[in-house]
Order: C-alpha cells, then structure tokens, then sequence
C-alpha cells in the first residue's frame, strides 16, 4: 500500500494551498469570511471529458459540465466540502492562481492511494466570496 501511495504522491506535481472558512467578521459595513489555512503542499487537478446537457426548457439551450478533482497525499488533511484549494505552483503555469471549491468530504474509502476529492472551479461572482484566502 505505501509503495501505492508514493507513486500517486509522485504524479502530484503542482503545489497548492487549501483554505478553510472559519468565520466572519466586520470590515467597515461589511461582513467578510474569516479563512484559515488548512493545508500546503503537494497536489494534481484531475479531470475527465466534459459532457453536455441542457438547460432552460424549452429553449434548448446548453452548456457543458465538466467535473474535477483535487487529488492530494492520503492523511495529508481532511478535505471538507466549502473548503477551497488554490494552486500556488505547476508545471502548466496557466494552472498557477486558479482556485477550486471542495465539493466532497474525504476520506470516503479504505485503501486509498490518495485523497481524490471532487472540486468545482471558482470564477465570475463565486470569486468575491473568497477574498479574504488571498491575504
């Protein structure tokens, strides 16, 4: 098994860290998230072919869902949904900066190589709600 787990941890070769919300807090008239880092190190963003489907009824419209995964080393935290992962190094340096919502509690399964949670990507309006991970 650990020989398992040192191959999956080699194929992650990109960095990142993983942020947890904890609070909130005033900021003049605003209320902002309080977020805590939970994790540093190492990790891999997966993904498979998107798919179509539509959406809006009648009008046929359609967009296309793709889904991803964090993959980090077994036991390195418990990743939580809400948590949220940015990518701070990788050999793709467009991957560097982007930022993915955990949508899946880990660990879900005994002899895992590596923890493989499913994640969404932050953009548009999802990114205000994370501003306080950047500081």
């Amino acid at each position: 098994m650990q020989q398992a787990r040192m191959a999956a941890a080699a194929l992650m070769t990109a960095s990142c860290q993983v942020y947890r919300k904890t609070g909130s807090q005033r900021d003049g008239v605003r209320v902002v998230a309080v977020w805590e880092l939970v994790y540093e190190g190492r990790a891999k963003v997966q993904t498979y072919e998107g798919h179509e489907r539509t959406v809006g009824g009648v009008t046929g419209a359609s967009t296309v869902e793709q889904r991803s995964s964090l993959h980090v080393p077994v036991g390195a935290f418990r990743p939580l949904p809400g948590d949220v992962a940015r990518i701070t190094a990788s050999t793709d340096p467009l991957m560097v900066g982007r930022l993915w919502r955990i949508v899946q509690q880990y660990p879900v399964k005994e002899h895992a190589t590596a923890y493989r949670a499913f994640v969404d990507e932050l953009v548009g309006d999802s990114l205000a709600e994370f501003e306080g991970a950047s500081a």
